[in-house]
């Protein structure tokens, strides 16, 4: 039971990461109106239920030896590194060969996440170059930290809960 909690918990909060980043608004034009003032709270409310849900991950992670506690802290992770880079890309899509949609940006910051890199989209500005290459150390130091935590989890005779 306590894994699906987990599960539960980690679509929740990668639910609230990607809604985020549909609902904040990124650019000066999308501030317009009302809805610019709505899309902020909610990207606000978001944030805040992420924070959260990660925290609650975390510890439970690091108390608990069952793997699917420190799987769902991967995926949600994994899911708020792509989002916040999407966001990130999408502001510099000037500087970039084939971003043009929030999709776009979230596909590129997928791709080099993954080391895909198809070569559909191209960072062609400064700024977007040292993004990218920001995001690929980041990628590779965080990510390698958390799925070292969560490899250590499935050691046999580690299905214990932690004193």
């Amino acid at each position: 039971m306590a894994e699906i909690r987990a599960w539960v918990r980690a679509l929740i909060g990668c639910a609230a990461v990607v809604g985020g980043y549909w609902a904040v608004p990124l650019r000066w034009g999308e501030l317009r109106g009302g809805h610019g003032f709505v899309r902020l709270a909610g990207a606000l409310a978001a944030l805040l239920l992420l924070t959260y849900l990660v925290a609650v991950q975390a510890r439970r992670a690091l108390r608990a030896r069952r793997i699917g506690e420190r799987l769902a802290l991967l995926a949600t992770v994994v899911t708020a590194v792509s989002v916040t880079f999407a966001a990130r890309y999408y502001t510099l899509a000037d500087q970039f060969h084939g971003i043009t949609t929030r999709l776009d940006a979230f596909y590129f910051a997928v791709t080099t996440l993954t080391t895909v890199g198809y070569g559909d989209i191209v960072a062609t500005g400064q700024t977007a170059r040292a993004v990218v290459t920001v995001q690929m150390a980041f990628d590779l130091i965080i990510l390698a930290s958390v799925l070292t935590l969560v490899l250590s989890s499935a050691r046999p005779g580690d299905d214990t809960p932690a004193p």
